[in-house]
């Protein structure tokens, strides 16, 4: 019994957790499950792996040679040579080739970034759009009750020769279309529910928990402009930039000569001479090489390649920069509106309601209009519709301000 009880607890306390989720509860999942991301920090752990690459010297040579035909020396004859030898790139090559492979790895990092900004985008909106179909929803049924109630009073009314059995029909067509309007709004509510979960790669018939209200926010708390520059797609071809700038480093040290550091190790073989000085001695001889790039135009080409791809960048970051502006003032002016429909529709519809109780207030000493009252409910249907697609576009224009200039 005691266990029983203990299910249920379990169960219960599930059920309020799993329902307690909130718009960043949805981006944590998004970020988890994404195989965008995930694919992405794996490309980035290869860029990681890169810098290890380029930072390490060429492979060391190691030689044995065996004379076929012995050369006879004074102390004895050569058997066996073994020789060891190493190319060592001109001072500072290496360390040019990794922080060029480092910036690039920071690009990478920039390019997560990015993609984590615009899949939040695209949560936060399609999650917005599941507000406004639900509270499109409530405002429809609770239309219908409402247009119930009135069909009941005409019905009422039309026994006692109060109304006609044309208010009757008006108010049932009203019904009719409202009702329509409700059915579409549930299946596309629905169909945005599975898109959302999908979007967040689970199970798309997992519920979903929406918000029941949109706050209208202090716009000087997420708006800042020059955050702009701190966009990680600028980031990124900052880090390009610089990254290229030190391929070019790299490069022009690898037009300077190489220098290789050898030793030869010969078996000398002992000979049959009775106190032969140093007889059978081996030989060590150290090895100084140099290797010069006397035809270096293949360099000064790689050179110059680097140089134009560094203009290119800067002026795909001043494209860049301008797009990002535009969509940062596009998408203030589209905010300003919204919050400007959202207190104009507020206060129409408390105009409604009141011309509205007024309506029913005359209902006490004379004849009730249904025409009237049909006029105004339909009124006020279309502000408390109008309302909730602005707070919407409000919540979406907020959204795609954060992802221009914070890291949320």
């Amino acid at each position: 019994m005691k266990i029983r009880h203990l299910f249920i607890v379990f169960c219960f306390l599930y059920n309020v957790g799993s329902q307690a989720q909130s718009l960043q509860d949805y981006l944590i999942i998004a970020k988890k499950n994404s195989p965008e991301l995930q694919s992405q920090q794996y490309r980035h752990e290869s860029a990681l792996e890169k810098i290890n690459e380029v930072g390490s010297v060429s492979n060391t040579t190691f030689g044995v040679g065996y004379f076929v035909q012995e050369a006879e020396t004074r102390v004895g004859a050569q058997k066996t040579k073994l020789s060891v030898s190493q190319m060592l790139p001109w001072f500072g090559t290496l360390e040019a080739k990794k922080e060029s492979e480092s910036f690039k790895a920071d690009a990478q990092l920039n390019s997560i970034d990015l993609t984590k900004r615009k899949l939040f985008l695209n949560v936060k909106t399609a999650y917005f759009e599941l507000y406004e179909l639900k509270e499109k929803e409530i405002v429809l049924n609770r239309n219908i009750d409402i247009l119930n109630t009135y069909e009941k009073l005409a019905l009422n009314e039309l026994e006692n020769n109060r109304s006609t059995m044309v208010d009757i029909l008006k108010i049932q067509i009203e019904q009719n279309e409202v009702a329509n309007n409700r059915k579409t709004v549930f299946e596309n509510l629905n169909a945005k529910k599975r898109a959302f979960n999908l979007l967040l790669n689970r199970n798309e018939e997992v519920s979903i928990k929406v918000t029941d209200s949109i706050l209208v926010m202090n716009k000087f708390e997420f708006l800042d402009k020059e955050l702009i520059n701190q966009n990680p797609k600028l980031l990124e071809l900052d880090n390009l930039q610089i990254s290229l700038l030190k391929s070019e480093l790299a490069i022009k040290k690898e037009g300077l000569p190489k220098i290789g550091l050898g030793l030869d190790y010969v078996f000398i073989e002992n000979r049959a001479v009775d106190n032969l000085l140093d007889n059978g001695k081996d030989i060590i001889m150290p090895m100084v090489s140099v290797s010069v790039p006397l035809f270096s135009k293949k360099y000064s080409s790689k050179q110059k390649q680097l140089q134009l791809e560094q203009k290119a960048i800067e002026t795909i970051r001043a494209e860049t920069t301008n797009q990002l502006n535009s969509v940062y003032e596009i998408a203030l002016a589209n905010l300003n509106n919204a919050e400007r429909t959202i207190k104009t529709q507020t206060d129409n519809l408390t105009q409604a309601e009141q011309a509205e109780r007024v309506l029913l207030a005359s209902y006490q000493t004379s004849k009730l209009d249904f025409e009237q009252i049909l006029e105004i409910q339909q009124l006020k249907l279309k502000f408390q519709l109008n309302r909730i697609t602005a707070e919407k576009q409000y919540a979406i224009q907020q959204a795609v301000i954060e992802f221009l200039t914070s890291d949320n």
